[in-house]
């Protein structure tokens, strides 16, 4: 899915969503979730084939794999409670949305501890 398509999805369901919002509101987040959710679905094989290079770029390298793992479950879990706040924040729900980005955030730092420890014990063997 390129841009134009996913721009023509996008206006069309922002049509749809404010012509439906005046008689039923409900439905009109229905159509902003599912019109995420396609858009979201339209990219996935892009950002597959970014992942795909990066690993065989790695593979090429000496970086440790495991450090590059976490680095893209960090990325997956920010854009993944972005997304949902988001959709929470258009149905009104900036609460909820709130929430969602604090436990992001949270996961975040539990998924990165491994690699601060690794960076705090490598500055440990540095100093004398």
């Amino acid at each position: 899915m390129d841009i134009t398509q996913i721009a023509i999805i996008g206006i069309i369901g922002m049509i749809l969503s404010i012509i439906i919002k005046k008689e039923i509101p409900s439905i009109s987040v229905l159509i902003s979730v599912a019109v995420g959710i396609i858009i979201f679905v339209g990219i996935l094989p892009k950002i597959e084939a970014v992942i795909q290079i990066l690993y065989e770029m790695i593979s090429k390298s000496n970086i440790d794999i495991k450090y590059v793992d976490i680095v893209l479950k960090i990325i997956g879990i920010a854009y993944i409670s972005q997304f949902a706040s988001q959709i929470c924040s258009d149905a009104g729900e900036n609460s909820i949305a709130s929430k969602i980005e604090f436990a992001g955030k949270v996961i975040i730092m539990v998924i990165s501890a491994p690699v601060l420890m690794s960076l705090i014990e490598m500055i440990m063997n540095l100093m004398p």
